[in-house]
């Protein structure tokens, strides 16, 4: 038996998964996961000339895509929601119970209690949206435990207080005036200061940042701020 690597047929199916789950295309609107997100990143997104996801960032959204696709019930419905200029569309819906949830997944281990951030924000803007204080959140766990068997999908059903729905909103609507008046005016909102420190980790755009980090504190003292 011999084993050939294909770099050829390799780059073929990688566009092809590409296609597939446009993860090139770019959303029209301003979506609610643009507003949870880094908000340097989100201006750069709508820029003429964006830089496209890496092949890493490509294929962690096939993966997710791929595994939605696959998990999402034939009798679920996909809805598009709007308020205050802010689109926003949970993965599924289901009319039986009157479900909503989200379905991601996650190299962190199913052991660990605590939840992205950027999925509780997404949730909580989801249920003011939906005038709602329940989600369900079903998380693939790819690495399971760090032991056989994985990976494992973890199902919770997440219960918000008014006060977490309501100050959430308040928290992205603030950032919607941020992001707005950014592409407004043509400039990106200061980098490291509307974001989580770990999104820039393996962003695209940290070279960007970066730069304009040095123009604006040549001095080299850390700008870095809140999630603002």
């Amino acid at each position: 038996m011999e084993i050939v690597d294909n770099p050829e047929l390799n780059k073929l199916m990688f566009k092809y998964l590409i296609d597939k789950y446009k993860i090139l295309e770019r959303r029209a609107g301003l979506h609610l996961s643009s507003l949870v997100g880094c908000l340097t990143r989100s201006f750069y997104d709508t820029t003429p000339n964006p830089i496209d996801p890496t092949e890493s960032e490509c294929m962690l959204f096939v993966t997710g895509y791929g595994l939605q696709e696959v998990l999402t019930p034939k009798n679920a419905s996909t809805p598009l929601y709007e308020e205050a200029g802010i689109t926003y569309s949970p993965d599924f819906e289901l009319a039986l119970g009157d479900y909503t949830f989200e379905l991601k997944s996650t190299r962190i281990s199913a052991s660990n209690p605590d939840l992205n951030e950027n999925w509780i924000e997404y949730m909580l803007g989801g249920c003011h949206i939906l005038k709602k204080n329940t989600y369900n959140l079903s998380a693939i766990h790819l690495m399971g435990n760090y032991k056989p068997p994985f990976p494992i999908l973890n199902t919770k059903t997440i219960i918000f207080t008014d006060e977490e729905i309501a100050n959430n909103w308040e928290y992205l609507l603030v950032r919607k005036e941020v992001l707005e008046e950014a592409i407004s005016n043509k400039k990106p909102p200061l980098p490291f200061q509307h974001c989580k420190e770990w999104e820039c980790k393996y962003c695209r755009y940290k070279m960007q940042c970066e730069a304009v980090s040095m123009v604006l504190n040549p001095s080299g003292i850390s700008i870095r701020g809140g999630t603002q």
